[in-house]
């Protein structure tokens, strides 16, 4: 009877520490009190369903995201569509057992996990790929003259394949995880 009676705290501590790493925590923040008493929205990126959207309200510039969570999953953090012109929205890994800190802006980011540090350095990778082939593409449509176009047309596509080989690189380093998933099936790599 002694033996079962220390075993009953032994069992209850083991549970609660189980149930603990299915747990998440998102805490973020945002530049301004004017977004006090808006809405965050967690969702997936692939496609609203109205029961697992995840929403809170923003209190003193901040909002916290908990539940419960049986995998790493990417989700959309975003607030209502008007303010998306001024708060990017932001992919984030929701990851079970951890705390992971998210800042809104106009340039969102994330961090507090490796999966989720490894999401926002891909992210600021292709938005550099994105804005210098952007403005290349500019410099070849206001270009003139065929022997500098052709330069630019080349530098357009030496940025896309190195960054098509940043995007393999990345999906081969981070294969298993939720966010090498993730980036796998968005860019076919």
């Amino acid at each position: 009877m002694t033996k079962h009676l220390l075993l009953l705290p032994l069992l209850t501590l083991l549970f609660y520490s189980c149930a603990d790493h299915r747990t998440y925590e998102i805490k973020g923040t945002l530049p301004h009190e004017k977004y006090d008493g808006e809405y965050v929205f967690l969702l997936p990126p692939d496609g609203v369903m109205p029961r697992i959207i995840d929403s809170v309200r923003i209190e003193n510039k901040s909002f916290v995201f908990t539940g419960k969570a049986d995998s790493a999953q990417v989700k959309i953090i975003r607030l209502r569509p008007q303010l998306r012109l001024e708060i990017q929205e932001l992919l984030v890994v929701q990851e079970p057992g951890e705390k992971i800190w998210v800042k809104l802006d106009s340039l969102s980011s994330s961090g507090g996990t490796r999966q989720n540090e490894s999401l926002q350095a891909w992210k600021e990778a292709k938005m550099k790929a994105d804005h210098t082939m952007y403005i290349l593409r500019k410099m070849h449509d206001a270009n003139e003259d065929d022997s500098t176009g052709k330069v630019i047309l080349e530098q357009w596509d030496k940025v896309k394949n190195e960054f098509s080989e940043y995007n393999r690189r990345f999906v081969e380093e981070n294969a298993g995880t939720a966010v090498g998933r993730f980036v796998k099936q968005m860019t076919g790599e």
